[in-house]
């Protein structure tokens, strides 16, 4: 389901009459998944979990990895690969989205800590604007859980 604007079918024109409240998008978006095949809602579940985990870790210098903390980079790593290739052939690419969305916001946000801390103001809003516009996308597609806000 990629259409999230609601047209008038009354007027039969299809010109969008108003785009969806984030909540109503957030409904579609769950009630789309639990509909899909049962191995793309595993895949996207896992994806999402192994981003997070992933952005977590390699935000970290690599010497300062446990062993096991770099078997869980490496898992991460394996996971991603796997439920990307389960959700490419089920044509179902558009469900990473938003959690691909999410990576790019902690991305920028550790880019902004970092910039911060070397006194790089310019820096800093470069990276606060891509947290802005990542927000608002995630906002839009009704999934602010991926980046901690409900």
């Amino acid at each position: 389901m990629t259409d999230r604007t609601w047209h008038d079918a009354s007027a039969g024109t299809g010109v969008p009459t108003a785009p969806l409240p984030a909540a109503a998008v957030s409904a579609l978006a769950r009630l789309d998944l639990k509909l899909a095949d049962p191995a793309v809602v595993r895949a996207v579940t896992v994806y999402e979990i192994a981003t997070a985990r992933y952005d977590e870790l390699i935000a970290r210098p690599a010497s300062t990895l446990s062993g096991g903390e770099f078997h869980s980079l490496v898992s991460a790593q394996l996971s991603l690969t796997k439920a990307f290739e389960t959700l490419a052939e089920a044509g179902r690419l558009d469900l990473i989205a938003p959690a691909e969305t999410a990576g790019r916001y902690r991305l920028a946000s550790l880019d902004c800590r970092r910039a911060a801390a070397d006194f790089d103001f310019d820096g800093c809003l470069v990276a606060q604007d891509e947290m802005r516009m990542c927000r608002c996308q995630l906002e839009q597609a009704g999934r602010l859980d991926l980046i901690g806000v409900a």
